[in-house]
């Protein structure tokens, strides 16, 4: 596909997505030109890379062999580190977030704010901690909801992969400036939503 057509990332995504539709969530992940096999042991592993590899074959999609990784315990993926079937955060990210120094511009505490609603969704009570960040005016108050703001967006995950085998409980929590939701199953949270 050309560079610089406008439709080229969606039209590619809906091309990868089409083609391992059989596997995606069982074995695959795919987003973009990243593809993830996963397996519980290295031989149903290798069974799931000839099966993606076969339906590459199939559909004269080629990979370059240096920007490939095989067997791997642990894999940087969008931002989060997974290993052993536990996400967590990059640890580059959570470095630079912890020598973050307070914003003093507009566009500063928009850098931050953007990252950390990002992250936001692995915080608990995240809307409580950054609420008071949006205040223009720097105030003590501010400052230190920034400084809980960092160290929840650098504490250890709090989600994990879901069992689908288990019952799923639905939290919520609605505040004046927001509504939170979270889908929790045996005390971890999978996935928050917000509006």
């Amino acid at each position: 596909m050309p560079l610089g057509l406008t439709n080229a990332p969606a039209t590619f995504c809906t091309l990868m997505n089409k083609i391992f539709h059989p596997y995606l969530d069982q074995f695959v992940v795919v987003y973009l030109d990243d593809i993830v096999v996963y397996g519980k042991t290295m031989e149903e592993h290798v069974g799931h890379l000839r099966k993606v590899f076969q339906l590459q074959w199939e559909n004269q999609l080629y990979v370059k062999r240096e920007k490939c990784s095989f067997a791997q315990t642990e894999v940087a993926f969008l931002g989060h580190k997974i290993s052993q079937g536990k996400p967590s955060m990059d640890q580059a990210k959570v470095k630079a977030i912890l020598d973050w120094e307070p914003p003093t511009k507009v566009t500063e505490l928009r850098y931050c704010l953007g990252l950390a609603n990002y992250y936001g969704l692995f915080i608990q009570r995240y809307s409580r901690i950054a609420t008071p960040l949006i205040d223009l005016h720097w105030t003590e108050q501010c400052q230190l909801a920034f400084e809980q703001l960092k160290k929840a967006m650098t504490e250890e995950p709090m989600l994990h992969f879901p069992n689908l085998t288990k019952i799923f409980e639905v939290q919520t929590d609605a505040l004046d400036y927001t509504i939170r939701k979270v889908l929790i199953q045996d005390e971890h949270p999978h996935m928050r939503a917000k509006n």
